[in-house]
């Protein structure tokens, strides 16, 4: 389902056309990712959750990082065609390994689908935690290269690329620390890396400053993607794995769609600089269930 749509942008540039495969690409992944991540999460020893999730997502990560700037490279030497064809062939060779998976039927006969999960708190504070820096993601990939547009087309670059790269290295660092010391720990300095980083997109004049708070950001980013990922999916049985995928994704989607289209209206009225800071604000605000999850954490240890 994700390759059928690179190979529809081979033949045709109907604006029609683009715009339904677009859709079918999107539909394709978010299957692919909430599936794929119940499956993986499925097979990660549970005292080892963290550290498998982190591997995951230098799984994930690493391919982006790679894939994201050749294509840039690969379109402006010979083309697009080149490159829907290189990732359509790519989508469609995992077919290859799909046999070899192990069946997962029957893990979620009888448990509570993605709406009844909704209610329960143990998984919307995570999730919403998660949120506020999805939502400050989408700022700052949206946002960045425009606010500092005419200065330096490297900076943006940079920025984007050292945001990408510290989020995944931190994803793996907090598995590994999360399974010794709680993930609980690192919801708090996950949230403030965050909201620091996008202060500092603020100085949009520095370079500095503006590839330093990038990395922070992807530094909290990557943090608050394996602290809450690893925590709600520790806080159900293996029948609700596929609710806690659908949940935190979607988390991450509304999250980065809500910052780029919310701070969007707002930026003609108070700059880019002003965007980013209010951003950096917002985040802080997670800083409250935060707390509360930690000291939840320390009670139930205590009893």
């Amino acid at each position: 389902m994700l390759g059928a749509p690179a190979l529809a942008l081979l033949v045709s540039s109907n604006p029609a056309v683009l715009i339904g495969v677009s859709i079918v690409r999107g539909a394709g992944f978010a299957v692919t990712t909430v599936a794929g991540g119940a499956l993986t999460v499925a097979l990660i020893p549970p005292e080892r959750r963290g550290e498998g999730l982190g591997l995951i997502g230098i799984v994930g990560g690493v391919p982006a990082l790679v894939a994201l700037p050749a294509g840039v490279w690969i379109a402006a030497h010979w083309g697009f065609r080149p490159v829907f064809a290189a990732t359509a062939v790519a989508a469609l060779l995992v077919l290859v390994v799909l046999p070899g998976l192990p069946d997962q039927r029957g893990l979620e006969g009888g448990a509570p689908g993605v709406l009844s999960r909704l209610g329960e708190r143990a998984l919307l504070r995570p999730a919403i935690i998660f949120s506020a820096s999805t939502m400050a993601a989408g700022v700052l990939v949206t946002f960045l290269p425009l606010a500092i547009a005419g200065r330096s087309a490297a900076v943006a670059t940079i920025a984007l690329f050292a945001q990408a790269a510290a989020a995944t290295l931190a994803r793996w660092a907090a598995g590994k620390t999360g399974d010794r010391r709680g993930h609980t720990v690192l919801l708090g300095p996950g949230v403030a890396l965050a909201a620091a980083g996008m202060a500092a997109l603020a100085a949009t004049s520095s370079p500095v400053l503006v590839i330093a708070g990038a990395t922070t950001f992807g530094m909290g980013f990557g943090l608050l993607q394996n602290a809450t990922l690893t925590l709600m999916y520790a806080r159900v049985p293996g029948s609700g794995h596929t609710a806690v995928s659908a949940i935190w994704n979607a988390a991450y989607d509304a999250g980065m769609g809500a910052g780029a289209i919310g701070m969007g209206l707002l930026a003609g009225c108070v700059g880019y600089p002003g965007m980013f800071l209010l951003t950096a604000a917002l985040a802080v605000t997670a800083l409250l269930p935060a707390r509360r999850e930690r000291a939840q954490s320390h009670g139930s240890q205590g009893r």
